[in-house]
């Protein structure tokens, strides 16, 4: 049980990013996030002024989680192999944690959270700056980064659909051979 004097963003986040894995972020409310603290709904609302800002904290720490750890692979890598790296963790990452990537890229319109949006934009940064040496200008560099986006979130989403799983070609393998296709196509083109 937490007091309400040990209470902290960091203790509330944790609890409530436990819940979103466990049951889906339709299941999250201050009560159910209360009684994993052991504390009264009312003590969040210092912290918190409503469900939707706890959600967007929450996306915010999944966001910097998903920058930091691709950040961290890359470190020392460059070309190809970083942009496979980025490629490989980001869809390993986002899998590895379905129901938050369904509220990171689901739950919120990130044109009316400014600051959720910051928080992706450096993820999309980190993309654009691997890609930026392969391109001309920037308009080549956006389009190439968004076809790369593109591949990571679509077979995320199709493999969290279930879309994939009767094919007789493993999803993980075709995610593979599509990553390097892409990779291929934005490197090649310089």
């Amino acid at each position: 049980m937490v007091q309400k004097r040990n209470m902290s963003i960091s203790k509330i986040t944790t609890a409530a990013k436990q819940l979103v894995n466990e049951d889906g972020a339709e299941q999250l409310s201050f009560s159910r996030v209360a009684d994993v603290l052991g504390v009264r709904p009312q003590a969040m609302y210092a912290y918190f002024p409503g469900k939707e800002q706890l959600k967007v904290a929450l996306i915010i720490d999944f966001l910097d989680e998903l920058t930091a750890n691709i950040e961290k692979k890359l470190v020392g890598v460059a070309g190809e192999q970083a942009l496979t790296i980025f490629g490989e963790r980001l869809h390993t990452l986002l899998l590895a944690q379905p129901e938050m990537t369904r509220l990171a890229f689901g739950g919120i319109n990130y044109r009316h959270q400014e600051v959720a949006n910051e928080h992706l934009r450096e993820l999309i940064n980190l993309l654009e700056q691997l890609i930026a040496p392969y391109t001309a200008n920037h308009t080549e560099m956006l389009n190439e980064a968004r076809l790369f986006r593109a591949l990571v979130f679509g077979y995320v989403q199709n493999e969290l659909w279930g879309l994939f799983q009767f094919s007789p070609v493993p999803a993980q393998d075709s995610f593979e051979a599509a990553l390097k296709q892409v990779i291929g196509t934005i490197t090649s083109d310089s």
